[in-house]
């Protein structure tokens, strides 16, 4: 008789088999042949010098008495392996570290490949998720552990008395046209005459409509909202053809501004910012691998620049409350 472990493949499809009480059964669950299935047990037998199945005179196929004690063993050493085969696994999933980013669809296109570039290929023990909604959406799914990180937008009416904030920078929101448009032949316009045009904005979920809605109602105007549109994208589009003005993130139009698909309309010295931050929830505790995470972001930025430094200009309008910000954790 030869040892028993240079056969390993020959007692898993005994195993199988009598596991089965049929060698169809042993085929489909080993996605082989019938035929191959009793080759392999014929050369097992043949190996051990016993039989190890019993003629098939009935529908059920049965072991001999040593087929029936090798079973017994088989089935102990194969759970040993399923067992080791699932350890394994936790093993490997407990190095890996899960995180899920929500952003913006403006911040998702232009920030996070940069951090993916500098930082994701750098860790691969990391498995980033991202997902893409507006500003309200992203701070009740970060309240809802639905998310561990979001990058947003911020503006002064916005609690964040329940968050930590890690700021990035500013970026500027811009009033845009049509090249054509008649408010390019003008300078210098004052707000209030802006009342009489056709606004193109996002929905109300939009933090950067409410922060632009909120300082012009300050100033004594109402914008009249003409168009609603979920998608920035899709208010740049009807903005590109004409069918009326709108704001957006310099960030999101700078391509369009620089082949002049766009045009910033003059507002005199009128400017608006946003801080673009990165937020988390004060009451739920990350692993420090995410503090660390966070802490690359932040210095990335300082470091490289992840908006146009242009925009960094005395804010024109009331920055975002800032009680709340945080300095970075040291690691």
């Amino acid at each position: 008789m030869s040892e028993l472990k240079d056969n390993l493949k020959q007692l898993y499809y005994f195993y199988e088999t009598v596991s089965s009480k049929s060698i169809s059964g042993a085929a489909k669950k080993l996605f082989i042949s019938q035929p191959a299935v009793s080759m392999q047990l014929k050369k097992l037998e043949n190996s051990c010098g016993i039989k190890l199945i019993e003629n098939n005179t009935g529908k059920k196929l049965q072991p001999t008495p040593e087929g029936q004690k090798l079973y017994k063993y088989l089935d102990k050493i194969f759970k040993l392996l399923d067992r080791a085969e699932t350890e394994l696994k936790k093993m490997e999933e407990e190095k890996q570290i899960n995180i899920t980013i929500g952003t913006t669809p403006t911040y998702g296109r232009f920030v996070l490949p940069y951090i993916f570039e500098h930082y994701a290929d750098l860790n691969p023990r990391f498995h980033l998720k991202v997902i893409s909604e507006s500003s309200i959406s992203l701070l009740k799914s970060l309240k809802k552990n639905r998310v561990d990180i979001i990058v947003i937008a911020l503006w002064k009416k916005l609690s964040l008395k329940s968050f930590q904030v890690h700021p990035l920078g500013y970026e500027e929101v811009i009033l845009i046209s049509a090249p054509d448009h008649h408010l390019q032949k003008r300078k210098n316009i004052s707000l209030k005459s802006l009342q009489n045009e056709t606004f193109i904005m996002r929905d109300e979920q939009s933090g950067t409509r409410k922060y632009i809605l909120r300082e012009f109602k300050k100033r004594g105007v109402n914008l009249p909202v003409s168009i609603e549109c979920e998608s920035p994208d899709l208010v740049k589009e009807l903005i590109m053809e004409g069918k009326g003005i709108g704001f957006l993130t310099r960030t999101k139009v700078h391509k369009e501004l620089a082949s002049g698909l766009v045009k910033r309309v003059d507002l005199g010295n009128y400017r608006f910012y946003l801080d673009i931050a990165i937020v988390l929830d004060k009451n739920k505790e990350l692993m420090p691998e995410m503090l660390h995470f966070v802490d690359c972001i932040v210095k990335s930025r300082r470091e490289q620049n992840l908006f146009p430094t242009d925009t960094l200009e005395p804010c024109q309008t009331q920055p975002a409350d800032t009680d709340n910000i945080i300095p970075l954790r040291t690691f």
